[in-house]
């Protein structure tokens, strides 16, 4: 009795040894690549201070879909430092993202080949403005 719940403990300890969390240092397909990169926000605030600018704040728990054939085929979920990562197979895929902000910059396009692992950096159009003087 004791060496058959000694065995079962040693199984369980393996099996949960062997789990992976989704996104943890993704590794590409055997016949794909990964993509990874960051994604910020600017204008960080409606009025900046004379001689400064804002490099961008990241932007959290944006979700990044990649489309090919219409349908999503991948996706992937920005961290609280706007960081992504996802392994693709190989194909030319649409990215989408679900928000509210306009690209600014990063490709909305991406081709990926066997064993490549690309960095695909975005910035977004946060929406701050100025309130127009009320006259």
């Amino acid at each position: 009795m004791r060496k058959s719940v000694l065995i079962a403990l040693l199984l369980v300890t393996a099996a949960c040894g062997a789990y992976q969390f989704p996104g943890a240092n993704p590794s590409p397909p055997a016949q794909g690549g990964g993509v990874s990169g960051r994604v910020l926000a600017v204008p960080c605030a409606p009025v900046e201070q004379a001689g400064t600018t804002c490099a961008g704040r990241p932007v959290p728990k944006l979700e990044l879909d990649y489309i090919t054939g219409g349908a999503v085929a991948a996706a992937t979920v920005t961290d609280s430092e706007g960081r992504y990562a996802v392994s693709l197979a190989r194909g030319t895929y649409e990215v989408k993202m679900k928000t509210y902000m306009r690209v600014i910059s990063g490709p909305l396009r991406i081709a990926v080949a066997p064993g490549s692992n690309q960095v695909a950096n975005y910035i977004l159009d946060s929406g701050i403005r100025v309130p127009a003087p009320q006259q």
